[in-house]
């Protein structure tokens, strides 16, 4: 792969070539004059979506970044694999009886639930080579004037930079979904790519994400795929700042009625376990203490355990109500 300026692949292989019109004021010696080429005026894809920076980064921010993946970070080993490797092809996906779900929500993507998976469709955007040498180059260091030294070079404002890595760990996913013509044609069929784009384009575009590094992807993308129940714990646990509910990472349920359909088995049966407990604890009680373990426990110790047994299942019900 050709070393890293800005794109992770060169402009031979873009599967969209459209040029950018650079935005008033700016200066961008890439940019062709509108007599030797069309330019567009829009991020691609996104015709309400103008070419000014800040607007470009909000909408980056808006369509791929993942805070609260983020702030998980340090604990999703818990739940989930760290490999970004990890990521089932769409044929697979289908062989395992799960239904591919678009979404255009950052966050669910490649989050998966019993039979379904939730993929975010490739933005035309991150396909073409102008629009990351223009907006997705890493910062690089700067030399300083008064020591020669290297020093991280500031961005001004802040509010302006869009973590480039973001953007590389979302087509590295792509590179384990489509590994084969029937991932292609299936991904064709779902709608996350363009419908022009053809196995060989696909297979040499791609194939310069496959061989990035976790150095280089953003640390959402250290994981790949994730079990939603999993995560919804994971939020229950930690609790983390950017979760919209305190009670799950995205909510299953979009009806009490469902919710309660899927709940009574659950219920029904901890209803019965904690009947038998207390049922048990309510005959050993009954039973007079010279008749009943007499050889192995004195009154004390069979008073002790009758109550370890109360507080486990007060504790039991508790949890479950908790949760």
């Amino acid at each position: 792969m050709s070393t890293y300026t800005g794109a992770p692949f060169p402009a031979s292989c873009a599967l969209d070539t459209e040029l950018l019109e650079c935005p008033l004021g700016a200066k961008d010696d890439s940019a062709q004059s509108e007599s030797e080429a069309k330019t567009i005026q829009y991020i691609l894809g996104n015709p309400g979506v103008g070419l000014l920076r800040s607007q470009v980064y909000d909408h980056l921010s808006n369509e791929l970044a993942t805070p609260l993946l983020d702030e998980l970070y340090t604990h999703l080993w818990l739940v989930a694999k760290k490999s970004g490797r990890h990521i089932d092809a769409l044929h697979t996906q289908k062989v395992k009886g799960r239904a591919i779900i678009l979404t255009e929500d950052p966050r669910l993507h490649l989050i998966w639930n019993k039979n379904k998976i939730y993929i975010k469709p490739v933005p035309l955007y991150l396909v073409n080579y102008e629009f990351w040498v223009r907006y997705l180059q890493p910062l690089k260091p700067v030399l300083s004037s008064e020591n020669s030294s290297l020093v991280p070079k500031i961005p001004e404002p802040a509010a302006l930079v869009f973590d480039s890595s973001i953007a590389i760990g979302f087509m590295r996913s792509y590179a384990s979904l489509i590994k084969c013509p029937l991932d292609l044609t299936i991904a064709k069929e779902c709608y996350l790519i363009p419908a022009d784009i053809d196995w060989i384009g696909w297979s040499i575009f791609i194939n310069h994400f496959r061989v990035v590094g976790d150095d280089r992807v953003a640390k959402r993308y250290h994981y790949g795929q994730l079990r939603l129940s999993r995560l919804n714990w994971a939020v229950q646990i930690f609790r983390p700042q950017h979760t919209r509910t305190r009670w799950f990472y995205e909510n299953s349920y979009w009806s009490t009625g469902e919710f309660m359909e899927r709940a009574t088995f659950p219920l029904v049966f901890l209803f019965a376990s904690v009947s038998i407990a207390l049922s048990s604890m309510q005959v050993a009680l009954a039973v007079p203490v010279d008749r009943l373990w007499s050889h192995i426990l004195s009154d004390h110790e069979l008073k002790e355990m009758s109550r370890a047994f109360w507080l486990f299942t007060i504790a039991v019900v508790l949890l479950w109500l908790l949760i």
